[in-house]
């Protein structure tokens, strides 16, 4: 009985602290919510929409193949591939997570990544 009673107690206190925040105004931390709760988008304060925003105001006139969200080199960053449709070429824009600046962009054709591919196949 006494486990249920501290476990209430707890609950309790919880939900006072939530309204709180609630009604105060609280401006906390934006998680990302594009991955399952085990991802590293738990550490990540910008969402893929936002990402996704900023690269494409590197690669005007490109829409968005794919992004993902990855750790490199100790930093976590949204990997986002951009393809401008007239050129067929294929934008690899690197966002970082937690404070939404592009860090890179590197443009390739698809012959590029198809090479790439295959080498990184070969390493298996």
């Amino acid at each position: 009985m006494t486990h249920v009673m501290k476990l209430a107690q707890k609950l309790g206190i919880a939900f006072l602290v939530g309204i709180a925040l609630a009604s105060s105004g609280f401006q906390g931390t934006t998680l990302a919510t594009d991955n399952p709760p085990t991802s590293p988008s738990l550490h990540a304060r910008v969402t893929r929409a936002q990402a996704e925003r900023a690269a494409l105001t590197k690669v005007p006139g490109g829409k968005v193949k794919s992004a993902k969200l990855a750790q490199e080199n100790g930093q976590l960053i949204w990997s986002i591939d951009i393809v401008t449709p007239l050129t067929k070429k294929i934008a690899a824009v690197q966002v970082d997570a937690r404070s939404g600046k592009v860090l890179s962009k590197l443009a390739q054709t698809p012959g590029d990544r198809a090479e790439e591919s295959v080498g990184a196949q070969k390493k298996k």
